[in-house]
């Protein structure tokens, strides 16, 4: 009994000592679930404030004044008011067969220059002769092609290039100077010069008060070479290095990158190097193109009027460079990278009236998986495109396609149906410092599938949406500053859109300054100014049916209903469309009253019913018998109806 008593004493004890412990918790986890009421009552929120740094770069702020992007004189656009540049109506089979017999020629002269010690020419059938400048201590010049006869000067400082030059591993070739201003490469339907170093160097040079001059001409028509399916002179470095400083280089090129125009195409171990300075490309098939590239560099030059890209970096190219230059009026974009490059740099550049996009960054792998050729799987890495300019684009002003650690930076983009445009797997990508202008549909999009997208210091200006996102994956929104949007200022579409965000400011007239649909979750943007936005919203049936399109298709289907009902009864079918086969009805049809027997034919009169087991004689022709037949008969009627 006693040691009961001392348990529930124990108990008891135990049980005084727990009950504030108790207390305390319930109140430290009651004051946790309150502070989200209690802090914003303090003036104190637990907001994630926007970051100076993101992905190792500085984050800019939103620039409140448009700043012009200055190019040198020799960069500037000759006409960009003008129509963007078209791909000839050439034969495409043809063009494909004379790149690849351009490359049945140089594999010809590869082999062959293993056994020439000298400068040879060297004859292959179906083309014009090539000139092998094999390697030397020294550099081999235009009085050298004079000497074996691959080039006649001209008046006035020029030259006509009639022969293929090809120049080998360890050899240079050095055009220009005060003695060759001018240098005209024979192209034609007979054949076209043309001049390529495979490991060896190409030398262009001019003056800024003279510069080189180099075009394909057609001798047969006295005009600058066109591209009409057999093929077009062109400049090509191979594993070698090639500058040009101070050249004009036009009229050149056909079909490939390769064969495009001035191209620098490495091998595998062998890069080509070299650049561009001061120099103009114009109507050519490509303006430059580098593949497999290191350390090529442009400046200050001129992409303008030529049928595809300005300058295209292609594929296994790194540290390429373009600072101070311009793509105008170019029928397809004005500055690519394509996927597999890495550290490509475009600064202080112009993008103007190109017929697709001012920038087109694409940063996909070449292949997701095995593939026949290798491709790597390896996404393109470190782009920037910083404090450049893209105008009057016809499509997208800077695009992001893939690509990981993409930075664009304190850019200006006017125009187009989409500023600025980031999507499909690009990864980390930092768009900060830009200023968008003229009146796009969107400002800048995200998405689909561009994860870990970081946009800060923005000024979007005038934009129907200015922040269009649709990301698979978390997107930082910061500090931008949106004027005079028209319909939204930011719009989060889908699940996996996650948009978060501190110090934006929205301003302008329209459904939502924030606005998610499309089962988005609502955008978490802390301290935001929306004083300015204007709600305004004239609804109308057109505005209606865009942001509701389950009632637009529901609507359609019933316009066609009534359409085809309106129809049917325009146009009365007859009750019995094959005549033919109608059942034949009379007019009326006779009473029943209005029948008499004399109206019937004999044959179709009801027989005579005779009673069963009565016999009849055989006298047709007596009256009597038919007396008693009708008789008989009636006396059988009445024997049945009793």
């Amino acid at each position: 009994m006693t040691r009961n008593t001392t348990g529930q004493q124990e108990t008891a004890t135990a049980v005084n000592r727990a009950w504030p412990i108790v207390l305390v918790a319930a109140v430290f986890f009651a004051v946790l679930a309150t502070l989200p009421s209690i802090l914003p009552a303090l003036h104190l929120e637990l907001h994630p404030s926007a970051p100076k740094t993101s992905y190792g770069v500085t984050l800019a702020v939103a620039p409140r004044a448009l700043e012009s992007v200055h190019v040198p004189a020799v960069a500037q656009p000759i006409d960009a008011g003008q129509s963007p540049a078209t791909l000839p109506a050439v034969n495409g089979a043809r063009e494909a067969a004379t790149v690849a017999a351009e490359d049945k020629r140089l594999r010809t002269v590869l082999h062959a220059a293993l056994s020439v010690y000298q400068p040879e020419v060297v004859a292959i059938r179906g083309s014009l002769p090539t000139l092998v400048l094999t390697a030397t201590t020294g550099s081999y010049t235009a009085q050298t092609l004079v000497e074996y006869g691959a080039m006649v000067m001209l008046p006035d400082d020029a030259a006509l290039l009639i022969d293929n030059v090809y120049v080998s591993t360890n050899a240079t070739l050095d055009l220009g100077g005060p003695s060759l201003r001018t240098l005209y490469m024979d192209s034609g339907s007979g054949g076209f010069a043309t001049i390529v170093a495979w490991g060896g160097n190409l030398d262009f040079s001019g003056t800024a008060s003279a510069p080189m001059t180099i075009m394909g001409w057609d001798r047969s028509l006295n005009t600058p070479a066109a591209d009409q399916s057999y093929g077009r002179s062109y400049i090509r470095e191979v594993g070698g290095r090639m500058t040009l400083n101070d050249v004009r280089a036009s009229s050149l090129g056909f079909w490939s990158g390769r064969t495009g125009g001035v191209a620098w195409t490495g091998l595998t171990g062998s890069p080509s190097t070299g650049g561009a300075a001061n120099s103009t490309f114009t109507d050519d098939t490509y303006g430059a193109f580098v593949s497999r590239g290191y350390d090529v560099s442009f400046r200050d030059d001129l992409f303008e009027y030529n049928q595809l890209d300005g300058l295209h970096v292609h594929r296994y190219s790194n540290n390429i460079t373009a600072v101070g230059s311009s793509a105008v009026r170019n029928g397809a974009n004005g500055f690519v990278v394509s996927p597999a490059t890495e550290d490509t740099k475009l600064e202080d550049d112009i993008a103007e009236h190109n017929g697709g996009d001012g920038f087109y960054i694409n940063g996909q792998p070449l292949a997701t998986g095995a593939s026949a050729s290798g491709g790597a799987v390896t996404p393109g890495t470190g782009t920037n495109v910083d404090y450049s300019a893209a105008l009057d684009s016809g499509n997208i002003g800077i695009m992001v396609e893939g690509g990981l650690d993409t930075v664009v930076k304190s850019d200006q983009v006017c125009g187009g149906v989409t500023a600025i445009e980031v999507k499909d797997g690009a990864s980390d990508t930092v768009v900060t410092g830009n200023t968008v202008a003229c009146r796009p549909r969107s400002g800048i999009s995200v998405g689909p599938s561009a994860p870990g997208t970081v946009l800060a210091g923005n000024a979007v200006n005038g934009a129907r949406t200015a922040f269009l996102i649709s990301a698979s994956g978390p997107v930082q929104l910061d500090q931008n500053l949106v004027t005079n949007a028209t319909l939204f200022g930011v719009s989060a579409r889908g699940e996996s859109s996650s948009v978060t965000g501190t110090g934006n400011t929205i301003a302008g007239s329209g459904f939502r300054a924030i606005d998610y649909r499309a089962d988005a979750p609502a955008p978490r943007l802390y301290e935001s100014n929306l004083t300015d936005w204007a709600y305004h919203a004239k609804i109308t049936l057109w505005s209606y049916l865009q942001f509701h399109p389950l009632a637009a298709l529901w609507l359609g289907i019933a316009t066609l209903l009534l359409l085809t009902w309106l129809w049917s009864r325009r146009r009365r079918v007859p009750s019995h469309p094959y005549a033919s086969s109608t059942k034949w009805r009379p007019e009326s049809a006779p009473s029943s009253a209005a029948i008499s027997t004399a109206a019937i034919p004999a044959e179709a009169k009801e027989p005579e019913l005779v009673a069963v087991g009565s016999v009849t004689d055989a006298a047709p022709d007596s009256g009597n018998s038919h007396q008693a037949g009708n008789g008989a008969a009636t006396g059988t009627r009445d024997h049945a109806g009793d």
